[in-house]
């Protein structure tokens, strides 16, 4: 387990959403600061992101997702060594912010750093023509949520604007990137899936409609960023998608009923009366649906009937912002059903941010691991759970079940092995049940129930990352490698010390291999990657332990 349960406050918590008040902090961490051994064969580069301030100006931030991205590196050579870089991300709205040194930009949690009264003269000046686009009505895009690499772009995303490309070396900021003008949308999610059958990238783009239909835009990616299909669906009330699911066939994202779109909402939030963020709670009258989307028009003709998308209706109403993985269930070389997991929270969920603490209102509303059993046409031997239609009878049939009772988020998967069957899910946890919110502790859970175990940390712990021993993937064939075969890395603040650590655990056992100690604190942060490339400058070459002369 490593440590017992962290003794900390709320208080001592919260100081990890505190500015990082340098731009950027780049250095070989001290061999001395680097306890136990990291492993000779974690070779490349973690990279993540998270909100790396806490105010902007003298105007303080109501919720952490409206802070700038600030960005994460570090880089693993297999000798020993790490190197860690940080740096904010330089977009639009921040550059702007930053020369005139205050806020100027709306966050979409709602901090606004306008009056009512600039907020309805910029409204009413923007419906009689006098100003088409004003900052006063413009939300920021901050650039935080996640950072990945493909084709030697590493891009940094929200999911309400562009991305941001970034030097892999330096995190030095480009520019924003449209993906050679594909990203019809203008928009691209944080999260993305990678393909290994067609060894293809698979991104999201999503837009809810006011007065006109949603849009979802799914794009597929192959090396050097050819365009391999970019497809547009208007599904009905799919007014907010931030993850999706990939499997051979199909893509899988839901319809929440946490989000309400209407035109009388969109001018509470112009006007700063509420927020988006403010806005999310359950909504009785919307539904609750796994929207099941074919890749290819022969997929909709062979499997779904000649439809481009099924819905089904989820049982027990929930908002998911994360999934696990998904894998199809063929019988008679027919797809019958899917199964697939994802972090669910419940109808008293709200964007509350919590004891100053947690993104949410965890405490009473924790994210629990589920499973979701969908049939295509009634299966009997569904096991012990009970089918459910809900209201959409013409949809496939819906199983839902608890996998787990941990409070957790953020759960991560092989990231070579989505849509294939998959035991493993490692998730940030709480393992004291008194204390849904204190995330102490990283879960790895088995779908099998046999290897099930939690690491507690000392600390909070963020995200883990799952790095398969090898680093890189093995394209359009079975692996064979062991599933849970290499190492995670996740961050961990002390809030006593207020400084952040790197564990490396080994991902089998969920023992610590090694621990990266930094003397100043990194922001909590959202998402993560892994990649098997290395970027360091050449002119930083490690140090070496020279015996001083006496």
């Amino acid at each position: 387990m490593g440590h017992p349960h962290p003794d900390f406050t709320p208080e001592q918590a919260a100081t990890g959403w505190k500015t990082q008040t340098k731009e950027q902090i780049a250095y070989w961490v001290p061999e001395v600061d680097v306890k136990g051994t990291l492993p000779h064969d974690l070779v490349g580069t973690f990279f993540r992101n998270g909100p790396g301030n806490d105010s902007v100006g003298s105007t303080k931030l109501t919720h952490p997702i409206d802070g700038d991205g600030l960005v994460v590196a570090l880089s693993f050579p297999g000798n020993g060594h790490v190197h860690f870089n940080s740096r904010f991300v330089q977009s639009r709205h921040r550059v702007k912010e930053q020369a005139v040194r205050r806020m100027i930009f709306r966050g979409q949690m709602g901090t606004d750093p306008n009056s009512f009264k600039s907020n309805v003269a910029a409204l009413i000046k923007s419906k009689i023509g006098w100003e088409k686009s004003s900052t006063v009505l413009t939300f920021r895009n901050p650039s935080n949520t996640n950072v990945y690499m493909w084709e030697g772009k590493v891009l940094s995303a929200h999911e309400t604007g562009l991305p941001y490309c970034l030097d892999p070396t330096t995190l030095e900021t480009i520019g924003e990137e449209d993906l050679g003008g594909t990203l019809e949308l203008k928009v691209l999610g944080a999260h993305f899936r990678y393909d290994p059958l067609l060894d293809r990238l698979v991104t999201m783009s999503a837009k809810p409609g006011v007065n006109r239909l949603p849009s979802l835009q799914i794009n597929e990616y192959g090396r050097q960023w050819v365009a391999k299909s970019l497809q547009t669906f208007h599904i009905p009330q799919l007014n907010y998608a931030h993850d999706l699911l990939l499997s051979k066939h199909f893509y899988i994202v839901q319809i929440t009923p946490f989000v309400n779109v209407s035109t009388a909402e969109a001018y509470k939030f112009f006007l700063g009366i509420s927020s988006p963020g403010d806005a999310m709670r359950y909504y009785d009258h919307l539904p609750c649906r796994l929207v099941i989307i074919a890749r290819t028009s022969q997929v909709a003709d062979q499997i779904l009937g000649g439809r481009q998308w099924i819905e089904a209706d989820i049982p027990e109403p929930c908002h998911i912002f994360h999934f696990g993985n998904v894998q199809e269930i063929v019988e008679d070389d027919r797809v019958v059903g899917l199964d697939l997991t994802a972090v669910c929270l419940g109808k008293k969920f709200t964007m509350k941010f919590e004891n100053n603490l947690w993104l949410s209102n965890a405490s009473k509303a924790p994210g629990l691991l589920m499973g979701f059993k969908v049939r295509f046409s009634d299966i009997n031997d569904a096991g012990s759970t009970t089918p459910v239609t809900g209201n959409n009878s013409n949809g496939p049939l819906v199983y839902q079940t608890v996998l787990h009772p941990a409070s957790v988020e953020f759960p991560a998967v092989h990231p070579y092995r989505h849509g294939l069957d998959t035991r493993y899910t490692y998730m940030m946890a709480s393992s004291d049940p008194k204390r849904p919110h204190y995330f102490t502790a990283v879960l790895k859970h088995d779908l099998y129930g046999r290897g099930t175990k939690f690491w507690q940390s000392g600390g909070v712990t963020g995200e883990p990352c799952f790095i398969p021993r090898g680093g890189y993937a093995v394209v359009g064939k079975e692996d064979i490698r062991a599933e849970d075969d290499g190492f995670v890395v996740v961050q961990v603040y002390n809030p006593k010390k207020q400084t952040t650590d790197f564990a490396v655990l080994d991902a089998q056992t969920m023992e610590l291999l090694a621990t990266i100690g930094l003397k100043h604190h990194v922001p909590y942060g959202f998402h993560g990657t892994f990649t098997p490339e290395l970027f360091i400058p050449s002119s930083h070459t490690p140090p070496s332990l020279v015996k001083a002369k006496l």
